[in-house]
């Protein structure tokens, strides 16, 4: 009886310890695409990598695509293609400088961020 009780902690921490690597590679994947995105309006980007650029950031949203999103698995590995190999067009075409300054804009703030001090004279 205990081995099958270990068995199943074993396979639990298993499951948390594959969720959370799945969580870290989406959100990797995520950063990559905010960098294609920031690249698409940075002005020191050449013409040709912004239309790599915009037509990665459009594939990837667009509902129309080669192998559909409802597919398990296969139908998301197509966009991690997409947007992997714009990076590699993106480090390949930009200077670095501009690339560097892609990769590290913090984040727009949100609206419930903004604070207004607004203090009575």
């Amino acid at each position: 009886m205990e081995v099958c009780v270990q068995t199943r902690q074993e396979q639990t921490r298993e499951r948390q310890s594959l969720g959370k690597t799945l969580k870290a590679q989406a959100a990797h994947l995520f950063g990559q695409y905010r960098i294609v995105l920031r690249a698409l309006v940075h002005p020191g980007v050449p013409w040709y990598a912004k239309l790599v650029c915009g037509c990665a950031a459009l594939y990837v949203a667009s509902p129309i695509q080669l192998i559909p999103n409802f597919i398990p698995i296969i139908g998301q590995l197509d966009d991690v293609l997409v947007i992997g190999l714009s990076i590699k067009f993106l480090k390949r075409f930009i200077p670095a400088a501009v690339l560097e300054e892609c990769q590290h804009v913090p984040p727009p703030l949100a609206k419930s961020d903004i604070r207004l001090d607004i203090s009575q004279k």
